[in-house]
């Protein structure tokens, strides 16, 4: 029976996805795929417990969630941490950028014979990531060290490197799709999307340093935080920029700027197992298994091709700039999440080619599916496999 109430709605969320999660780590997985496999069981495509109509009413807590993951992300960047293998991160990010693309175009082109316009799009977007999940496994087996650190800058890169990508892509797209003019307008949106997210994040970053002077209890850096991410988040949208990369920026500035930034990013520690159950079980409830099943073969196709090019891309990435071999190794596996950012290319493309949009959008929306599932334990097997994670014994043998 569906759940309309909000409160009612709010309180089997919570309290099914603690469960959900709790169940996960009893068979040795993150707590992230309990959350979002209850989700999907809540969802209209199954038990129809929280119907679409309810799921649109919370996307205000997918929307703080997004964001506060993402500034906590951008608060672990430190430049003093990070300044030993920044090259590594750059290397990685550009390889796996163009590795994944190349990978899926190929296998879309030569294989399935779907149109170039579409092969070079899915290819596009198949760079995105979801830095969601990744954060959430860090977060909850305390990771910390050089993989880490490096997974989380690669993480934050890619999305930024992304847009940019995609924004040149959609351009040569267009010279297919109208028959060898280029539109240096293709271009324009994706770009001024970014640099209008790094603008607003830098200025809400300065204005949080500021005003964090004057502050001097946690619970009102707590609501400083909250209040500004909810800011960016808001702001954002009206001006059709990334929420994503605003609060991004914000952290990474905290980070550099601030004399203790772990101290003030880490006050959500407070709040965040709650907001992280809603968001990701949210997530869950959006996925559509009609979708998946209708397009099974060519998204099966398009994850392998992907998880190839990422785990490839990022091998030679790492190799290239030195980087140690655990993260050589390991760090493809962290990639696989996607979500968030490809909803958002997903609209642009649907704006701009509207007739090759629907494919499009079925491949890429029958991916995130699936990804939400396998890239938490992608992320969990790159992470204890580095060896940087806080196990009890019992565990480390298990996973050994």
């Amino acid at each position: 029976m569906p759940v309309y109430q909000q409160s009612l709605g709010l309180a089997l969320i919570i309290l099914l996805g603690l469960l959900g999660g709790k169940l996960a780590q009893k068979v040795k997985a993150p707590m992230v795929v309990g959350f979002i496999v209850v989700g999907l069981l809540m969802s209209p495509s199954l038990l129809h417990i929280v119907p679409e109509q309810l799921n649109e009413e919370f996307e205000l807590i997918k929307l703080f969630g997004l964001g506060m993951i993402a500034i906590t992300i951008g608060g672990e960047l430190e430049y003093k941490k990070m300044k030993s293998i920044i090259g590594s991160i750059a290397a990685i990010t550009i390889l796996q950028v163009v590795g994944t693309s190349i990978v899926v175009f190929a296998i879309m082109y030569f294989v399935f014979d779907v149109p170039i316009p579409v092969a070079l799009i899915l290819g596009a977007i198949a760079t995105a990531s979801a830095p969601a999940s990744p954060m959430a496994n860090v977060r909850e087996y305390q990771a910390r060290g050089p993989f880490t650190t490096t997974l989380l800058g690669v993480v934050a890169f890619l999305d930024a490197a992304c847009l940019i990508f995609f924004a040149i892509v959609m351009a040569v797209s267009g010279v297919f799709l109208r028959g060898g003019t280029l539109e240096i307008m293709s271009l324009y949106e994706p770009l001024v999307e970014i640099a209008g997210s790094l603008l607003l994040g830098a200025a809400s970053g300065m204005i949080i340093l500021i005003c964090a002077r004057f502050l001097d209890r946690r619970i009102q850096i707590l609501v400083l935080l909250i209040g500004f991410v909810l800011l960016n988040s808001g702001i954002a949208q009206i001006f059709h920029l990334s929420p994503l990369l605003a609060n991004m920026t914000a952290g990474v500035l905290i980070a550099n700027v601030h004399h203790s930034p772990a101290k003030l990013v880490h006050t959500f520690d407070d709040i965040d197992l709650p907001v992280y159950i809603a968001f990701f079980l949210l997530a869950g409830s959006s996925l559509r298994i009609d979708v998946l099943l209708e397009n099974w073969l060519i998204t099966a196709a398009y994850i392998v091709a992907r998880g190839i090019g990422k785990v490839g891309g990022t091998f030679l990435g790492a190799k290239l700039a030195g980087a140690e071999r655990k993260i050589q190794k390991y760090l493809g596996f962290g990639m696989f999440s996607k979500a968030g950012l490809t909803i958002g290319l997903l609209i642009i493309v649907q704006k701009t080619y509207p007739d090759i949009a629907p494919v499009i959008t079925a491949v890429e929306l029958a991916a995130v599916a699936v990804c939400s599932v396998i890239g938490p334990l992608g992320e969990r097997f790159a992470l204890i496999s580095s060896g940087e994670t806080k196990l009890g014994p019992r565990e480390k043998t298990a996973t050994s």
